[in-house]
């Protein structure tokens, strides 16, 4: 016998030994790739979109006098949630974290996301009894900013109309902004599509109270809606190169081409104004609820030798995993905060801010396009 055959020959005898004992669903155990890769996304961006949706909601108004009727504004406002939360994900024995796993904001050093196959029988990992090593592949995780703190943006240029009695609408919409601001930051990345909007009405119910309006006192009570969308063009090589073993009974394909972000988010604010002279003086709380879905476009291909977990048969299987990320989720909050505008003939400066709930902060300018005409 030729002896430089001979390691070969034991590792494909160990191999069908290895097989022939373990039981693994192979499809079974791979079909837990999506929600555990999900988990994972999931919880890597929480800093960035757990706070989304009120930064958006919050920064159509800083003061509770609505324009009067016909007259016209528009304001620009840079507002941001601030956070330091962690969801530590709940993964299935197939996978486990080896080395850091930073969030998007976090400092840690990115390990890898381990998927393994399990001996269903035992509920231990299945090995190569050559080499040692789990049967299965790493995903490299992506790093952090380093920032140590997560920051949810929100910059929206408002337009709002008095209609008259008491009432306001507002209408903010910013399209290709992200991809503007992003575009050449990184080459496996980039934006091809995004939008930014939002839409509120309110009234001053001190309107009808003419004791407390005289007084200049106004409390507005609204509702406000913003949208987000947002969908990405990735190269293959985003996720990095795929760790799997060396030999070739597993061979892992990425197909990764894009990802697709949504968030829908609805509020209401209450906001009560004291008018000092050129200075609005607010207190403000309202409660919001955001939903939001983050979904792969392709996916990754498997190629498992039917050697492996089969004693008979020859050839491989392929099984493809379309929707790599699906994430839905959905949150609310309770904030309430202060509110100072100065007004200075047709412009205003705003400071929005809420430190004790929520931590959300905006800066903003407004100037008044029509005012009232007087009598």
């Amino acid at each position: 016998m030729n002896h430089k055959y001979v390691p070969s020959l034991l590792l494909a005898i160990l191999l069908s030994s290895a097989a022939a004992t373990a039981q693994v669903n192979v499809a079974n155990q791979i079909n837990t790739i999506p929600a555990n890769f999900s988990a994972y996304a999931n919880s890597y961006l929480v800093d960035l979109t757990r706070h989304q949706g009120f930064a958006f909601l919050n920064n159509l108004n800083t003061t509770g006098n609505v324009l009067k009727k016909w007259e016209l504004s528009f304001s620009l406002k840079l507002g941001a949630g601030l956070s330091t939360d962690y969801i530590a994900p709940g993964f299935t024995q197939n996978f486990e974290i080896t080395g850091g796993m930073p969030t998007l904001f976090g400092t840690q050093s990115p390990g890898k996301l381990v998927f393994r196959f399990i001996d269903e029988g035992t509920g231990v990992p299945v090995v190569n009894p050559f080499t040692g090593d789990n049967l299965g592949f790493g995903l490299p995780l992506f790093p952090g900013l380093g920032t140590s703190i997560g920051i949810s943006p929100a910059l929206l240029p408002v337009f709002s109309l008095g209609l008259g009695y008491g009432t306001e609408v507002s209408v903010g919409i910013l399209p290709g902004a992200i991809k503007l601001a992003t575009k050449g930051i990184a080459n496996n990345f980039s934006i091809s599509k995004d939008v930014m909007a939002a839409f509120g009405i309110r009234h001053d119910v001190f309107n009808w109270v003419p004791v407390l309006h005289d007084r200049k006192f106004f409390l507005s009570l609204g509702i406000n809606y913003s949208l987000i969308s947002l969908g990405a063009a990735v190269g293959a090589d985003l996720i990095g190169k795929i760790d799997a073993p060396s030999t070739d009974k597993i061979i892992v394909t990425n197909n990764l081409t894009g990802v697709n972000y949504k968030s829908n988010n609805f509020g209401l604010e209450a906001v009560l104004t004291k008018k000092f002279g050129f200075l609005d003086l607010s207190l403000f709380s309202s409660w919001n609820q955001s939903s939001y879905k983050l979904q792969s476009d392709g996916g990754v291909d498997i190629k498992i030798a039917k050697s492996f977990y089969t004693t008979v048969g020859e050839g491989s299987d392929t099984y493809s995993i379309a929707n790599l990320i699906d994430v839905n989720q959905k949150n609310s909050h309770f904030i309430y905060g202060l509110a100072l505008q100065f007004n200075m003939g047709r412009f205003n400066l705003a400071f929005k801010a809420a430190p004790f709930s929520g931590h959300y902060y905006s800066l903003g300018f407004g100037y008044k396009i029509l005012k009232e005409k007087k009598a």
